[in-house]
């Protein structure tokens, strides 16, 4: 079943699109909140996310008794990787196209992100570069189980989520996902790739994939440079949960 989109997202992607094509002109004013709550039937939450994005991705700014002034009819180059489930990974690697450095088997304590086992995993670094721009978005590492390494001879050929092909050639489905999110400073070698200043500020994001048999048989280390890379995530709570305070 597919995930349903967050309707800030939409909004203000279909507000991008209006800037675009000049149905908001640079110079000019956008709709006030109470005009896009009332066309679009939307919360006053809904639209004020929508124009915090567009006004992080440089395309409008908000000034106190006037309104929000259009700037510009293309974002800045930055990334947003919105994640509401694990198929909206499939999203990031449409909007992204990798360069792959090396591809080499490497034993789980040298890869230094949890992987079990003490046996070589077989490990791709490359570069994602934002279709947009053409700038770089991460530097990435991708781990498959020694077990499921022959996959990586269809990276290249195919435009899917790494666990997908897994799935396709083996029968092993992703059960669940552990992510961990941490700031760092960019080391020199791989700020050199993304082309930032080294200790420049950064996100590193690391992934790991579970079958249905509890089994980690993917994993992925990505450093993302902080000025151009934002990460949205929505965690929907269950009618009647109770909240710790």
């Amino acid at each position: 079943m597919a995930t349903k989109r967050p309707l800030y997202l939409s909004l203000a992607e279909r507000l991008s699109k209006d800037i675009r094509e000049g149905v908001y002109p640079v110079g000019t004013l956008l709709p006030t909140e109470a005009e896009l709550r009332a066309r679009f039937k939307l919360s006053r939450h809904t639209v004020r996310e929508a124009i915090r994005m567009l006004s992080e991705a440089g395309m409008v700014s908000r000034h106190q008794g006037v309104g929000t002034k259009v700037e510009r009819d293309r974002s800045a180059p930055r990334y947003v990787q919105t994640l509401v489930g694990v198929s909206d990974l499939w999203q990031y690697v449409k909007d992204t196209h990798r360069v792959t450095l090396t591809i080499r088997d490497v034993l789980p304590e040298a890869a230094r992100i949890g992987l079990p086992g003490d046996k070589p995993w077989r490990m791709l670094e490359g570069v994602r570069h934002a279709e947009n721009g053409g700038l770089p978005v991460s530097w990435t590492q991708v781990y498959v189980h020694n077990k499921y390494g022959q996959v990586m001879e269809d990276i290249e050929s195919q435009a899917v989520p790494v666990y997908s092909l897994i799935e396709a050639r083996y029968g092993v489905k992703a059960r669940s996902l552990r992510q961990e999110i941490s700031a760092l400073s960019i080391p020199a070698d791989i700020a050199a790739l993304l082309k930032v200043t080294a200790g420049s500020p950064g996100l590193s994001i690391v992934r790991h994939y579970l079958s249905e048999a509890d089994e980690v048989f993917e994993a992925t280390l990505s450093i993302h440079p902080g000025e151009r890379y934002r990460y949205a995530m929505q965690l929907d709570l269950a009618c009647g949960a109770e909240l710790s305070p």
